[in-house]
């Protein structure tokens, strides 16, 4: 066999196998690479969780530094809830949810999870707060105040939901009289990103099944009119944006928006959003080598042929060993 026949044989076997691998792993691939640069150099490609002493969740970014983000302790705080009804210890819901009131900034009828750390990327600086951010976490401190039976604390979660209004808090923007986007990265002009805004959604609609606070019902509908006014510009080819500021979504922020949508329609459903979730779950079924041609993110493009070329020159390799051995003749050896 020639040595051009041997490597092509080990191209084409490892283009099949990381083919089919990226197909169905690779969100996986990509958070164990996270953990392994972060374990290895101190820090990762974008960001990972870490643990502090009472092993409450911060968050540890690509320029090294670890922060408490309050919506990752949020979010963790509500998981913890929902095991501690079905009878696991309520420790771990206390020491998240106390650390959260130890992040809450009161401002007369607002109170905000306040993030003490400055976010470039989206020209965050601190002390700033994220409507994704509250809808969140006053969910987990409506729930800290019903399992108390504590007034004060389900205050607190009022008052976090009353800086979701249009010219309150800053962290809402009215599209119109009956029509309000909420912004996960606060500023002028929205960036308009779309997980965070169906996620908050989903908040309020929890919320409102909490408490029965005709507000949450309310700030609901205006962010679903306001979802369907603006789905369509997050449609690139069958793939969907992380924002209108020209960002495409990566593989698992394309996954949660189909995700998101699904349980929005839960909810309420609605033909727009019924439309765009199944046109952009069958672009996520498209071979992954097609995906790239019709979604060509260079990072994800370059992870792939990394691991292809690193696979091919194994398997050449292994071949070309085969190969030479079984050639030898034994008379002449």
């Amino acid at each position: 066999m020639s040595k051009k026949l041997i490597l092509l044989l080990a191209s084409l076997i490892s283009l099949l196998f990381v083919s089919v691998v990226w197909q169905v792993a690779e969100i996986q691939i990509y958070s164990v690479a996270e953990q392994l640069k972060a374990g290895i150099f101190g820090s990762p490609f974008n960001q990972t969780t870490v643990r502090d002493e009472q092993n409450i969740p911060m968050q540890l970014y690509n320029n090294g530094e670890k922060h408490y983000n309050p919506l990752f302790i949020a979010s963790e705080a509500l998981k913890a809830n929902d095991r501690r009804k079905l009878g696991a210890d309520s420790d771990v819901f206390i020491t998240l949810t106390n650390k959260l009131l130890s992040q809450i900034v009161l401002r007369d009828s607002l109170a905000f999870l306040s993030y003490d750390f400055d976010y470039p990327k989206y020209n965050q600086k601190a002390p700033w707060a994220s409507a994704l951010t509250q809808s969140v976490g006053m969910n987990a401190l409506a729930a800290r105040a019903g399992m108390d039976r504590d007034i004060q604390t389900l205050t607190i979660a009022e008052k976090m939901l009353n800086s979701l209004k249009p010219g309150k808090g800053g962290l809402s923007f009215a599209l119109s009289d009956s029509s309000t986007w909420f912004m996960e990265y606060p500023a002028d002009e929205p960036y308009y990103s779309l997980s965070g805004m169906m996620s908050t959604l989903l908040h309020l609609h929890k919320y409102y099944e909490l408490t029965r606070n005709p507000l949450a019902m309310e700030l609901f509908e205006a962010g679903f009119s306001a979802l369907k006014s603006k789905l369509p510009e997050f449609d690139y080819h069958g793939y969907s944006y992380y924002n209108l500021a020209g960002d495409k979504a990566g593989r698992m922020y394309h996954k949660r928006h189909i995700m998101l949508l699904s349980k929005l329609m839960e909810l309420k459903q609605d033909p727009v959003l019924r439309a765009y979730r199944e046109r952009w779950q069958r672009a996520d079924s498209y071979p992954v080598i097609w995906q790239m041609l019709l979604n060509p993110r260079p990072r994800r493009i370059a992870a792939f042929m990394l691991s292809f070329l690193a696979l091919a020159a194994l398997l050449y390799l292994l071949l070309a060993w085969s190969h030479r051995s079984g050639k030898i003749d034994p008379e002449h050896s």
